[in-house]
């Protein structure tokens, strides 16, 4: 009956944290030792197995409770985890489009077409590149100096996703476009692996937006710094 209930408990717990597998389970270790204490606790001032469990659960407080309180260092973590995947993608794709273009892969585009995609890519990494660093800097070790709420990284970390989704998307169409009217200009092994990390940095972009929705919509959290 008392593994039951914890179990029961755990699992209900499990359902409405954010965090990846692995942080989860540390943190259901932690909770399952925690109740495992109190039931031990309880059994000693003469309660049953049932009532210790019921009396240990209620004394921690309801999943959705507990779950709540692991918000902001769940969701920093994933905000500096994201932001951190984004940075380090950045260059990436950089060296394998710019390869691409200086092997004349794009040479069929219009000069003056080139011209304002660049313009348009370079004002989204201006714009972009502060927000970036807002997100990680905020949820990283210098979130002891930037201190700014979960929610508001959050949002800056939207900010990175949507750009990075603005210049893989030109890069994507330019590639579609040349592919139907200039397929043999372009150079097969830069254009390939430069599509792949684009989409790539498209898919992570699109699923980190519901994945930190409980971060963007909590007005008052605020991350905690690392250790």
């Amino acid at each position: 009956m008392a593994r039951n209930l914890i179990d029961d408990y755990l699992d209900d717990l499990d359902t409405r944290l954010t965090g990846t597998w692995w942080e989860r389970q540390a943190i259901l270790a932690e909770i399952g030792d925690g109740l495992h204490d109190d039931v031990e606790h309880y059994r000693a001032q003469g309660l049953s197995l049932a009532r210790a469990s019921a009396a240990a659960i209620e004394e921690f407080g309801g999943p959705t409770i507990i779950a709540a309180e692991f918000v902001p260092v769940l969701s920093s973590k994933r905000i500096h985890r994201y932001g951190c995947t984004f940075t380090a993608i950045g260059p990436v794709i950089g060296v394998l489009w710019g390869t691409a273009a200086l092997l004349g892969s794009f040479s069929a585009v219009p000069r003056s077409l080139t011209i304002a995609g660049l313009v348009i890519m370079a004002f989204a990494v201006v714009v972009g590149a502060p927000f970036t660093v807002l997100a990680i800097a905020s949820t990283g070790r210098a979130s002891r100096l930037v201190r700014i709420p979960t929610r508001l990284a959050a949002k800056a970390l939207l900010v990175t996703a949507t750009v990075a989704v603005l210049i893989d998307a030109i890069l994507l169409i330019t590639l579609l476009t040349l592919l139907a009217e200039a397929p043999r200009d372009l150079v097969i092994l830069p254009v390939t692996l430069g599509a792949l990390v684009s989409i790539t940095r498209i898919i992570i972009a699109v699923t980190s937006v519901p994945r930190l929705g409980p971060a963007r919509c909590a007005p008052t959290l605020w991350p905690a710094p690392p250790a």
